[in-house]
């Protein structure tokens, strides 16, 4: 009877210590906690690398990598979040950190094989190519490389990252990115999971293909030198919430006379500096979730169109610089 209850005791022991140790954290590796140390060493902290910062977000440059040192676990630091359960590191922040300095095609950051959402934006990497490295990191979900100063060829591993909901990249001066051949086709036609697609003053100089995913919800592509004719199909994005094609001049808009299936969803629509061509359609009013509508300098002629009247939702409107005529009523 003695041995049945030492057994049951050690055995009782043996479940509690376990049930206790699984309650705990885990620490961060001591492999990605010296990753992101040797990340953190190539970039020295300028303020001044952060300035577009408070312009676009609001808010006011911090550097975070300063919190990042050995005698604390990684998953603590500033901008880290880790997997609660295996407490490899899935996400890193580290937007408006006034980093400054190349980021090279071999950096520390690469093997951080677990990242699933990565902020790079509002640092200053100096002119720097974005490596092709990127498209290695196949768990991610979110890609954020606005204003960076990168620079050159956007490479094509980039269409790699099948599981991207939200990817955002921009361009700074005096540096300038740009699409390969054919590479912007091949990112809508692999990234069928996007929900939003930014990718401000970058150079796409192409037309617009009409694969993209159906489960957009933004498509910021102002300022890319797109040409052509924009495929209907985008206006029949069931999802969308956001279009901004602005300062396209080479890029003819044509609206759909039928019923948009983005009709009861889109709430913001920019075509300023686009060419439209032909008339706005009695279609145009069923545009119920508007708010805001840019056609400023997109050779609009003839009298005002009577379906813009019956955006009631409308809080912002801009058609300047067209040659409209006729009453206001």
């Amino acid at each position: 009877m003695g041995y049945v209850k030492l057994v049951f005791f050690m055995l009782y022991t043996f479940l509690c210590q376990l049930a206790f140790s699984s309650s705990l954290p885990h620490l961060c590796p001591k492999d990605q906690a010296l990753t992101l140390l040797q990340f953190k060493d190539m970039f020295p902290i300028n303020p001044n690398a952060s300035d577009y910062c408070f312009k676009f977000k609001e808010f006011h440059s911090y550097p975070k990598t300063l919190t990042w040192n050995k005698s604390t676990d990684c998953c603590s630091w500033d901008g880290v979040h880790c997997d609660k359960t295996t407490g490899q590191v899935i996400e890193l922040n580290i937007t408006c950190s006034g980093l400054q300095g190349k980021f090279h095609s071999n950096s520390s950051l690469f093997q951080l094989s677990n990242l699933r959402r990565l902020d790079l934006s509002f640092n200053n990497f100096s002119g720097s190519l974005i490596s092709p490295k990127f498209g290695d990191f196949s768990n991610l979900t979110y890609l954020d490389l606005t204003v960076t100063s990168f620079s050159g060829q956007i490479p094509s591993e980039i269409s790699h990252l099948s599981k991207l909901h939200d990817l955002r990249i921009s361009n700074v001066y005096p540096y300038g990115l740009r699409f390969g051949p054919h590479n912007f086709e091949s990112l809508l036609k692999n990234l069928t999971q996007l929900k939003e697609l930014h990718l401000y003053d970058v150079n796409i100089s192409s037309t617009i293909p009409s694969n993209f995913s159906s489960h957009l919800t933004t498509i910021q592509l102002s300022l890319t030198h797109l040409r052509g004719i924009l495929p209907e199909r985008v206006f029949h994005l069931s999802n969308l919430k956001t279009l901004n094609l602005s300062d396209n001049p080479k890029l003819t808009v044509r609206f759909p006379i039928t019923n948009w299936n983005s009709s009861a969803s889109l709430m913001e629509l920019f075509l300023h500096g686009v060419n439209i061509t032909g008339k706005i359609p009695e279609s145009f009013s069923h545009l119920t979730a508007l708010h805001e509508l840019d056609m400023g300098y997109s050779n609009l002629a003839g009298p005002i169109p009577k379906p813009l009247w019956n955006l009631t939702h409308v809080e912002w409107l801009s058609l300047r610089y067209n040659h409209l005529e006729g009453p206001i009523s």
